[in-house]
């Protein structure tokens, strides 16, 4: 039995909980310190408000493949379909398999007691199962116990980071050398993909965006097309990131073709310095929702830039923790009064939207160290404006 399955069922037993049911999702694959296993990721949002309409919250899941079962005394075990008993075969735990309907007769026999948790991915099926086979069991949320095990990364999990967030950098550099008038929003993004499955990497994070504004077109933000070709006087901002050995990376960078207007050009050199002044200001014991406060100040200080901030309209919401998801408690927003601790990878993402002339955003990876924080993903701030012909 590995360390984090240990320490769960220690919360498990100081919340007076029975036991915990996790389905196929990234707290699975955390508690059972295995990345090898391939599984579909989604857009978590899990613990941020207002993020999803009601009922879209979480991971967009309905029926598992393999679940997990942590009793609060005793060893673990996993019910999994035949499809995925290759996958687990080699971890030393306790594994029947089936076909997907079974899966339920398979782990009923485990869920003893009164109380037993319940991980939000698949909750419904996991739901349904309680009701059907624990009747005298309540189920109360398991996410967070094993949210707050994720929130601190370990030394392997900070080595994996890297090495994604060097993947991107790479990824960008080479992504700016097909940024030439008349490649088109769609083969950028097909490129960026490209380059993933050319490393031989299983997934993205999710899907990768190259926003196209073009200036004084009047467009709004998002409404460019898949075939809209890049001309001199257009904006482009990146957001996008990879799966390398089970974790992610999430990485933006903004560009502009030709000589761009020059308040928006110092708009840029204002978005980069706040950025830069806020990981100075980043250190342990440090309460998240400074992180607006910081950048606001800084893009004041530079001429007012503060007004063109975009932020999330009910949290203001300026970044996240990353890991075996894309999206990690915390969340970097208002309310948010989560101190950074040591070990934490955080997302840094300010964006600025100038109407009817461009968009641009910078995100950048960030370890929390003992002293300080350092950013993992180092391309080039001062690289803007691209060649127009």
């Amino acid at each position: 039995m590995n360390g984090r399955i240990k320490r769960l069922q220690q919360l498990l037993r100081e919340k007076e909980i029975d036991g915990a049911v996790y389905a196929t999702s990234a707290c699975m694959q955390y508690l059972l310190d295995d990345v090898s296993w391939h599984w579909q990721r989604t857009m978590y949002c899990g613990g941020l408000p207002d993020m999803w309409p009601e009922g879209l919250a979480g991971h967009f899941l309905n029926n598992p493949d393999r679940m997990l079962y942590v009793p609060a005394e005793g060893e673990p075990f996993l019910a999994v379909t035949y499809a995925a008993e290759e996958d687990m075969r080699h971890l030393p735990i306790e594994t029947e398999a089936g076909y997907f309907h079974r899966l339920m007769d398979i782990m009923s026999p485990r869920l003893r007691g009164r109380r037993i948790a319940l991980g939000e991915a698949c909750r419904p099926y996991l739901k349904a199962m309680l009701e059907e086979f624990a009747p005298q069991a309540a189920w109360t949320d398991g996410e967070q116990m094993v949210l707050s095990m994720r929130m601190v990364k370990d030394e392997k999990e900070i080595a994996a980071l890297r090495r994604a967030a060097r993947f991107t950098d790479e990824a960008m550099e080479k992504t700016v050398e097909i940024l030439r008038p008349g490649v088109t929003k769609g083969e950028v993004e097909a490129y960026l993909a490209q380059l993933g499955r050319d490393a031989g990497l299983r997934d993205v994070s999710f899907p990768p965006a190259a926003l196209f504004v073009k200036t004084g077109s009047g467009m709004t933000l998002g409404s460019d097309t898949a075939d809209m070709k890049l001309t001199e006087g257009t904006a482009i901002a990146f957001d996008f990131g990879y799966v390398l050995d089970g974790y992610c990376s999430d990485y933006g960078r903004s560009f502009y073709c030709g000589k761009a207007p020059s308040f928006y050009a110092e708009g840029y050199r204002a978005l980069q310095k706040a950025q830069t002044e806020l990981l100075k200001r980043i250190r342990p014991g440090i309460p998240m929702d400074l992180c607006r406060r910081v950048l606001e100040e800084t893009l004041d200080a530079c001429g007012g830039y503060a007004r063109y901030l975009r932020k999330h309209p009910v949290s203001g919401l300026m970044g996240h923790q990353i890991g075996i998801d894309v999206h990690e408690h915390p969340w970097v927003h208002d309310a948010q009064s989560q101190v950074f601790e040591p070990g934490m990878v955080m997302c840094i993402e300010p964006k600025l939207w100038f109407e009817n002339v461009g968009y641009m955003r910078v995100e950048d990876m960030v370890l929390i160290t003992e002293d300080g924080c350092e950013s993992l993903t180092s391309f080039d701030r001062n690289l803007f404006e691209l060649p127009a012909d």
